[in-house]
């Protein structure tokens, strides 16, 4: 078994789970058991994967393993069954329900968004209307954890529930030094005729996967750092064991040789790298980078694997042609940080509409910068032609109808959105940084390269993608081939090296 070691899986996910959704598509199309394997608690899981296409047999999260519940008969809860006093007047509304004696104030039902009505959670107050407990249910309709809270409004317990509704695990919190509230202890009851105490989440995974890994031996690959490298590098069971760089792994966006190492990968890659079977990078140019900073001869193999898989579903698919796409549409794609430096998007494009004004840009993803950005697009007056779309997980269409994606961030481990744009055909203009699109792009076949910072350069490199339609037609034909590069063809038979698979 290939273990894919992560955090969490969220309704609104990162390049780590997107990268694991296709890296887990490309292994069982070749028929090698993989899963994705998930820490923390979280009641929604399941309904998430269910968005996202995953089945039951494509994860294991640590509380479903203890548990018993990877796999289970959904159901549905809804208010009725809470068993409400019937005394009590219920104030319906469709995400929360005010639960009322009187006008003294009981608890606030909440429902699983995207569905009608499904318990989600129920906060208890006290006589002051201080929250003093709540009460979590599973997606999948069982009551799944209790917490409780100091005056303060903080968790100072947590219990969490076995499927006949008896205690499995007490979590207990406290302060850090910072004086944040945090995890200080955690006990796992009569699990092999025993109680076991952890005093961290990460002691707690780490034996959730010395577990698994008695139960199906197999090869873990972190590809979390902070929540998956200490667990698995101190996994005591024989397994092989990987790291996957999601991004830089040097400071300093621009020198990723002689500056001070990231320090999300200090542990793994400075400190123990001897433990590990290999570091994974998702391109050659940082596989050679990272080689050099460890000197020239890393104790354990660098190896470069892409993050970016274009299955074969989409390679076959058919070809879209300007015609049916949005004339002058530009799109971005990916989390809306500074790191992205979409502000500069914003203003190339500015310079771009004002040559041509059949001109839009639409820029799809979450963050916390879409105000500040919202802001901008204002000041500049494109609010009619500049769109913020929120996240969502199927952009074939989005894709298929742009006609340019652009890249302006100042780095990255590997974009597999520019990838996914080129299998979709659509040339690419992208910053020249540390990672990827050096690698991806070739200069005036499939898109541009400019260098990092210069919005000028970046406005002109739009334009001439779309003021020739000629030129345009040719560049997309060029980025349909150029995405073979990432192909289940070309990719599997790196796995298939590092993992030593038949």
């Amino acid at each position: 078994m290939i273990y894919f070691v992560n955090q969490y899986l969220m309704a609104l996910n990162s390049g780590v789970e997107h990268a694991e959704f296709k890296r887990l598509a490309l292994f069982k199309n070749h028929h090698v058991p993989a899963k994705i394997v998930t820490r923390d608690f979280d009641v929604l899981l399941h309904q998430n994967m269910a968005h996202f296409g995953l089945v039951a047999a494509d994860m294991v999260n640590l509380y479903d393993f203890f548990r018993g519940s990877e796999q289970f008969p959904e159901r549905v809860l809804k208010l009725p069954d809470l068993n409400l006093a019937p005394a009590y007047n219920i104030d319906p509304g469709a995400n929360v329900s005010h639960v009322r004696d009187g006008d003294q104030i009981i608890a606030d039902v909440y429902f699983s968004p995207g569905t009608v009505g499904h318990l989600y959670y129920v906060n208890y107050f006290d006589a002051f209307t201080n929250i003093v407990q709540r009460t979590y249910y599973d997606a999948r309709g069982f009551k799944a954890s209790d917490q409780f809270f100091s005056p303060a409004g903080e968790v100072i317990a947590e219990l969490i529930y076995n499927l006949d509704g008896s205690r499995l695990f007490e979590r207990y919190y406290g302060h850090d030094d910072a004086n944040n509230n945090q995890i200080t202890a955690i006990r796992l009851l009569a699990y092999h005729g025993r109680e076991w105490q952890f005093n961290s989440e990460d002691e707690l995974m780490r034996f959730f996967l010395e577990e698994l890994n008695q139960r199906d031996a197999g090869t873990f690959i972190a590809d979390r750092p902070l929540a998956a490298d200490w667990p698995v590098i101190n996994m005591q069971t024989a397994a092989r064991k990987f790291i996957f760089l999601p991004t830089t792994h040097a400071n300093d966006p621009q020198d990723q040789v002689f500056s001070n190492m990231n320090g999300a990968y200090v542990y793994a890659v400075h400190d123990n790298l001897a433990k590990l079977d290999g570091v994974i990078t998702a391109t050659q140019q940082q596989q050679a980078d990272l080689t050099r900073w460890l000197g020239g001869q890393p104790v354990r193999p660098v190896t470069a694997i892409p993050a970016a898989v274009v299955l074969d579903t989409t390679l076959k698919a058919k070809q879209v042609a300007a015609d049916r796409r949005t004339t002058g549409k530009i799109i971005f794609v990916g989390r809306v940080d500074q790191t992205k430096r979409l502000n500069q998007l914003i203003e190339a494009f500015s310079q771009v509409h004002q040559r041509m004004n059949e001109t839009t840009l639409e820029i799809h993803g979450y963050g916390a910068e879409i105000s500040s950005l919202q802001q901008q697009v204002a000041q500049l007056d494109l609010k009619d032609v500049v769109t913020f779309v929120p996240y969502h997980q199927d952009l074939a269409a989005t894709y298929d109808q742009a006609q340019l994606f652009v890249y302006p961030a100042e780095s990255d481990g590997q974009s597999l959105a520019l990838v996914e744009a080129l299998a979709h055909g659509v040339p690419v203009v992208s910053y020249d940084i540390n990672y990827g699109p050096k690698e991806i792009i070739t200069d005036g076949d499939n898109g541009y390269l400019v260098p990092s910072g210069e919005v000028k350069a970046l406005a002109s490199a739009m334009t001439k993608v779309l003021v020739n339609q000629k030129r345009w037609r040719q560049m997309s034909q060029n980025a349909y081939h150029s995405a073979r590069k990432y192909s289940e063809a070309q990719v599997w038979p790196l796995w298939q090296n590092l993992l030593e698979l038949n």
